[in-house]
C-alpha cells in the first residue's frame, strides 16, 4: 500500500466519521423539534432554549458534510468543457476547481477562525440559555479546516491523472471515483 492510498483511506475513514456525528446531530435537532411540539401541544409548555441550540448544531451539521462531500467529490461541477475535450482536459479542469476550492476552504477557515476569536473576545452567548457561542464556532472551524488536507488530496489525485501518460488510462479521475464508489 502507498503512502497515498493509505492517506485516502484515512481520509475516507475521518470524513466518513465526521459526517456520521452530523448526521447524530441532525436526528438530536429532529426528536428536539418533535419533542418540543408534543409538548406544546399536549402541556402548553415549550422546551426552554431550543431555539437558541438550533443555530448552533445547524451550523455543525452542515460543517460536518463539507469532508466528505469534497472527498465523494459531491460539490457542484460543469464538465461539458471536459467532457467535449476529453478527459486530460477534464482532469485538469478539475484539478484547478480542486485548487480553487482548496483555496477558498483555506481563506473560510482562517476567516473562521479570526471570527471565532472576535467572538471568544466579546462574550457572546445564546440568549436563553446564556451558552457561550464561541466554542461551537471552534468546533465549525476545526470542521472547515479538515476540508482543507481532503481537498489537497482530491487535488493530487486530478493532478496525476493529469500528468499520466494518454495510453495508461483514457479515463478521468471522476469517473473512476464513481466506479470505485460503485464497487464498495
Amino acid at each position: 500500500m502507498t503512502f497515498f492510498s493509505h492517506t485516502e483511506r484515512i481520509s475516507s475513514m475521518i470524513t466518513r466519521g465526521i459526517a456520521l456525528i452530523g448526521l447524530a446531530l441532525l436526528l438530536l435537532l429532529a426528536l428536539g423539534t418533535v419533542l418540543d411540539v408534543l409538548l406544546r401541544w399536549l402541556f402548553n409548555s415549550p422546551i426552554v432554549g431550543l431555539a437558541d441550540t438550533y443555530t448552533m448544531f445547524m451550523a455543525l451539521v452542515i460543517a460536518s458534510c463539507f469532508p466528505l462531500c469534497i472527498y465523494k467529490r459531491g460539490n457542484v461541477t460543469i464538465r461539458f468543457i471536459g467532457n467535449i475535450l476529453g478527459p486530460r482536459v477534464k482532469n485538469i479542469l478539475d484539478a484547478f476547481g480542486n485548487l480553487i476550492t482548496l483555496i477558498v476552504f483555506a481563506l473560510m477557515a482562517w476567516q473562521l477562525w479570526l471570527h471565532t476569536d472576535q467572538i471568544a473576545r466579546d462574550g457572546e452567548s445564546t440568549w436563553v440559555l446564556s451558552w457561550p457561542v464561541s466554542p461551537w464556532w471552534r468546533v465549525v472551524t476545526i470542521l472547515i479546516i479538515i476540508c482543507t488536507p481532503v481537498t489537497f488530496v482530491t487535488l493530487i489525485q486530478y493532478m496525476k491523472a493529469a500528468l499520466r501518460k494518454k495510453n495508461s488510462s483514457d479515463q478521468s479521475i471522476s469517473s473512476s471515483v464513481s466506479a470505485k464508489e460503485g464497487n464498495k
